[in-house]
């Protein structure tokens, strides 16, 4: 099914005109320098192709080039664009044996002598002329290649140009051709039917390699891959086990390749990076989806910059209308309102298709594959945002993407979270998660409490996604009753103990604080006693409510603190022993809500009032 998806989405590409797609036999790759050739072969100049990249720094630029071949080990030449071991034979590495860069030359020469020696053609005569001239013990001396010589000895690809001419060698029909009639010529060691196509047709042996996949290896990972003997069966080698045709194969990696390259197409959750396409061009709907699984950062408006990407946000500018839209829905969301009311003018029957690809060594796995129509994926992400509603204190703006939640388990390292200490399973279940509307990954859950404990510290995020697993289990399970306890600000009416006890916890502390006057702490209850008193309660508690009398004699509105507490302690019956995991989650959310109603402005005449109780 993920093959045969990215098969279609190819065939739609290549009949989009602005789409950038490679044809058949064709690959994108990076090339830094071209070789100015004269119609004899005489190297002439090598022209500079890179471009400004991040920085100052410039980079090879993407173009289409024959297509290359997949080299894990031994030689094996690519057709027109190549290193500079290949294309001048010199020996890149220090260390490198010469023989093995004279190897690398000569299957070059040899494989455009077979592909063009009876061509009439001014390029191919001045390629052919190149090879057969061409000394590669001379080559460092090449006036010429001084100038760039370092620049060559990194590995950059090199192409061809014919000096007068427009464009570059391997671009002439005529040498497009020639190419194609070897390649149509040669014969094929295994035919048979495609898993994917379903026709009788050459198959692949080995497939070319995914490029893009964040943490994979540089020069690429395989999707599909058989190479040890246990993975195979019946005698057969390599890909021959699943038999995807040339065609095929070819259509489904430039597909993947262009999703991968595309910052509209993709997304980075913890160690997962997720590609989604429509099954027709849809480009609003893919805007609003992408703007939905990662909320685009706020811009500061003092300074019109947008602030600096964290980790594993998205650096492309989405579009405007989706990035609005997503906005005014997701704070309609907050209200009850769904998504599929707030977000019109789109097509919600057109299909998504979504893939979560992570690292393994030298092959892919896949994290998740999930299939829908946008009107669905609209009502299961909304749902999620439903759920993670929580009331912000004001410096917090906007919607938590799936890589924030993720990286709020991690651990903080020299004063910042650091993303990639986070579980990297994690991620994909969370995204399935909300892409189906499932329950939340347990392991979210404990991991959220267990980071609360080690630092004492409660932030929005690590709270509202506790309240979303919370509210979430509540509903699956069938008590409507007890998911609607879980609000957005905080619930005076519930008297659930774990909830009231979290409320208590926050007044105490703010009792302290009040004590203070303004002074720093060196240790506040919090610092000291969050963690017991979120799983065992009993034993802390008698001792911080006799602390509390100190802090309220010493306060200037002590009294008002200590109606507070008072109103909390009279609706327990007593404090248990022990806190289950359910129970630790109330009692982080019945904190924060307490902390936040503390700060949370009031109407003049009900201020005025609370001071005169006093």
């Amino acid at each position: 099914m993920i093959l045969q998806a990215l098969y279609q989405l190819y065939g739609r590409l290549l009949d989009e005109p602005n789409s950038g797609i490679s044809p058949p036999g064709y690959s994108k790759a990076g090339v830094s320098y071209a070789l100015n050739l004269s119609e004899t072969g005489e190297l002439l100049d090598v022209l500079d192709l890179r471009e400004q990249g991040k920085g100052k720094r410039l980079v090879p630029r993407d173009m289409d080039i024959p297509r290359q071949v997949k080299r894990t080990s031994g030689v094996s030449a690519n057709f027109m664009c190549d290193n500079s071991g290949y294309v001048l034979g010199v020996v890149q590495k220090k260390g490198k044996p010469v023989e093995l860069a004279e190897k690398k030359f000569n299957d070059m020469r040899a494989l455009h002598e077979r592909i063009l020696g009876n061509l009439d053609d001014p390029g191919a005569r001045a390629i052919l002329g190149f090879f057969s001239a061409w000394d590669p013990r001379h080559a460092e001396g090449h006036p010429v290649l001084a100038p760039v010589w370092d620049e060559l000895m990194r590995g950059g690809n090199l192409i061809f140009k014919l000096d007068g001419t427009q464009g570059f060698i391997h671009q002439r029909p005529a040498i497009r051709q020639a190419r194609e009639r070897v390649i149509d010529g040669a014969s094929h060691e295994n035919v048979g039917h495609c898993l994917v196509t379903g026709e009788h047709a050459p198959v692949a042996r080995i497939h070319d390699s995914v490029k893009g996949v964040t943490g994979a290896q540089g020069t690429g990972a395989a999707l599909v891959s058989f190479n040890l003997d246990a993975f195979t069966s019946y005698g057969k080698e390599q890909n021959i086990n699943a038999p995807v045709s040339e065609e095929a194969a070819f259509g489904y990696i430039t597909s993947l390749n262009y999703l991968l390259r595309s910052n509209r197409h993709r997304l980075r959750i913890g160690d997962t990076t997720t590609v989604f396409w429509a099954e027709k061009p849809a480009h609003l709907e893919e805007d609003i989806l992408a703007e939905l699984l990662d909320p685009t950062a706020p811009v500061d408006t003092a300074n019109k910059a947008k602030a600096s990407p964290k980790d594993g946000e998205t650096r492309f500018r989405r579009d405007l209308q989706a990035t609005r839209m997503v906005k005014d829905a997701l704070d309609r969301a907050v209200q009850g309102k769904s998504l599929e009311e707030s977000i019109v003018g789109v097509d919600k029957d057109v299909r998504f298709y979504i893939l979560g690809l992570a690292p393994n060594n030298a092959r892919l796995s896949v994290r998740y594959w999930h299939v829908d129509t946008f009107g669905n994926l609209l009502e299961k992400i909304g749902q999620h945002y439903s759920d993670m509603a929580i009331i912000l204190p004001p410096w917090e703006t906007g919607s938590f993407a799936v890589w924030m939640i993720v990286n709020s388990i991690a651990p903080v390292i020299e004063g910042k979270r650091d993303g990639k200490r986070a579980s990297p399973l994690l991620g994909g279940a969370l995204t399935r998660a909300v892409l189906m509307g499932t329950c939340y990954p347990q392991g979210m859950y404990t991991a959220l409490l267990a980071r609360i404990r080690a630092e004492q510290e409660v932030s929005p995020i690590q709270v509202a996604m506790i309240k979303a697993c919370l509210a979430r289990n509540a509903r699956i399970s069938g008590s409507k009753a007890k998911e609607g306890n879980y609000t957005v600000s905080l619930n005076e009416e519930w008297t659930n103990t774990a909830y009231l006890l979290g409320r208590l916890f926050a007044t105490l502390e703010k009792a302290q604080q009040d004590a203070a006057s303004g002074a720093k702490l060196n240790a506040t209850i919090r610092d000291r006693y969050f963690g017991a008193a979120s799983a065992t309660p009993r034993s802390v508690f008698p001792v911080l409510l006799r602390l509390a009398q100190h802090h309220i004699a010493k306060a200037e509105y002590g009294g008002r603190a200590d109606r507070q507490i008072e109103a909390i302690v009279g609706r327990l019956d007593s404090f248990p022993a022990h806190l289950n995991l359910e129970e630790q989650g109330n009692f982080v959310l019945g904190y924060y809500h307490q902390r936040q109603d503390f700060y949370r402005k009031r109407a003049p005449e009900i201020q005025e009032m609370a001071e005169e109780g006093q």
